[in-house]
């Protein structure tokens, strides 16, 4: 049997989310905004006494995000002055946007895992970085800080070679910092000094004890049969208790998806034609984890999908335990450890 022994995700929001607050374009002060990020990110948990509190600060974060554009976002992304950067952090969407990769990067450095044991933190988008006792490797990094991350990573694999997976700005962060990457891929060009390793189909590596199996999957119904996206089986080592984290990027077709490993956690693309319940079904893992909300480089009420859409794609599982559908926020922290 396998425990959470402590799990900090956006539980509470598989029971109540008022669909008018997080379809409202009506943007909180920075005073209301700042209350609602501490909130989710240092005050509140999946305990069910939180859950009112953490529902209500998630809504006020949801109308904020509302309020930034594409433009917004293609703006911040081509500014490279750090005073400029950081002129851009204080306030709204970028506000949350740093403030959760603040705490993730200071969790990351600080946090001594124990034997047997595996921790997660949610990044960005389907971005997580995970930390065993002995490595700490990331899932499809894409960050503006990714220079900061990239310091503390002994390896980093992409899905697929979509900007919003990761790009230009990651590989030259990887490169400096001489961590190694996997992916299906080959990019167009890379800054010099980066170690680009291809996974082919089917393709395993091993970096320390960590082990990766990597298979092709199909991303859209458009693309059906090019498999662009590469899913990975991740065996995170005897020392973190040999979890096994299956994440499956932009992966569309669920009969694709056949991890060889019992999977502890499933990461998957909640709104990209993703049969949920059929991979839920088949895959049968510990916990099922809902990505990619959020992705500000997504226009508003057309790819860039909401808390609310993640709840209602929750709600209409059935079959499976409803406190382990997980939808982690920016900046959250799961702590894993298998009891046997």
């Amino acid at each position: 049997m396998k425990k959470l022994v402590a799990l900090f995700a956006l539980l509470g929001v598989c029971i109540i989310v008022d669909a008018q607050i997080v379809k409202s374009y009506e943007a909180p002060t920075h005073k209301e905004l700042k209350k609602a990020v501490k909130t989710v990110l240092y005050k509140t948990s999946c305990y069910p006494e939180d859950r009112a509190e953490r529902v209500e600060a998630m809504g006020v974060i949801q109308r904020q995000l509302n309020n930034f554009t594409t433009k917004d976002w293609a703006q911040y992304e081509s500014l490279t002055d750090k005073k400029d950067i950081a002129a851009a952090e204080e306030t709204g969407a970028m506000y949350f946007y740093r403030e959760a990769a603040r705490k993730v990067l200071k969790e990351v450095k600080n946090t001594k895992v124990k034997q047997g044991s595996v921790v997660m933190w949610s990044l960005y988008n389907m971005g997580y970085i995970v930390k065993t006792p002995s490595q700490t490797f990331a899932m499809d990094l894409r960050h503006m800080h990714a220079d900061e991350f990239a310091e503390c990573l002994d390896f980093v694999m992409i899905s697929h070679k979509h900007a919003d997976h990761g790009a230009i700005r990651e590989y030259k962060a990887f490169a400096a910092a001489g961590v190694p990457v996997y992916a299906g891929y080959m990019p167009k060009s890379m800054p010099e000094g980066l170690v680009w390793n291809f996974v082919e189909d089917g393709g395993e590596f091993q970096v320390g004890n960590i082990s990766v199996k990597g298979k092709r999957v199909d991303h859209s119904y458009k693309g059906e049969g090019l498999k662009l996206v590469t899913a990975y089986e991740v065996d995170c080592g005897e020392d973190a208790g040999n979890a096994v984290i299956f994440h499956s990027g932009d992966g569309r077709n669920y009969e694709q998806l056949e991890p060889e490993k019992p999977v502890d956690f499933f990461i998957f693309h909640v709104s990209v034609g993703l049969k949920i319940q059929q991979a839920i079904d088949k895959i049968k893992p510990q916990y099922a984890v809902f990505s990619h909300a959020w992705e500000l480089g997504h226009q508003v009420e057309k790819w860039r999908w909401t808390i609310d859409d993640l709840v209602k794609k929750a709600d209409a599982i059935e079959g499976f335990p409803s406190d382990r559908l997980i939808f982690p926020c920016w900046g959250e922290k799961i702590e894993y450890k298998r009891s046997f």
